[in-house]
């Protein structure tokens, strides 16, 4: 492969000739502007290899979709792409605090709080709350076992949840 091709003809290589060199080199090519994309989002560096296996599937992606006629280099094209799986991921990571003084741990403190009495208005509220939430039995055995339809089960449960979000 003559090293002086551009993503156009690599692209065209992969997409007409299935070429396997032409796939490899765009992933060297690409890979530390991965990195660099990955490290400008400042996450954390446990995360660093899942991102950057993230940015190899959105590369994939873009060598795939990617279409010359609409006036965008492939570079520009897979930044965008990149840029918005990116944020889109870390937007769904969870944030967990470490503390470094854990002085809290040392002192054992009890909150007593006022239990909380749901109430449920029928039989089929009661039967259902102890079977599903209590007993944590499935829907279809509940369908089994009672008179109930599903949807009718599937319906009370939605229900029940509504009440606890309005105690809460």
């Amino acid at each position: 492969m003559n090293l002086v091709m551009n993503d156009y003809e690599l692209i065209y290589l992969i997409h007409a000739e299935h070429d396997e060199l032409a796939l490899n080199f765009m992933f060297q090519k690409y890979h530390k502007f991965i990195w660099k994309q990955v490290h400008l989002l400042e996450v954390e560096k446990k995360e660093y290899d899942d991102f950057h296996q993230e940015g190899n599937l959105m590369l994939h992606k873009a060598i795939k979709t990617f279409n010359s006629d609409r006036n965008k280099t492939f570079t520009r094209y897979f930044e965008l792409i990149l840029k918005r799986h990116f944020y889109q991921l870390k937007k769904t990571l969870p944030t967990y605090y470490l503390y470094e003084n854990a002085d809290f741990y040392q002192e054992k403190c009890y909150i007593e709080e006022e239990p909380v009495y749901l109430t449920l208005t029928s039989n089929l509220e009661q039967t259902v709350y102890e079977r599903y939430f209590i007993h944590r039995e499935t829907i279809q055995d509940i369908e089994k076992q009672t008179c109930f339809s599903k949807k009718q089960i599937y319906n009370t449960i939605f229900r029940i949840k509504e009440k606890y979000k309005i105690m809460i």
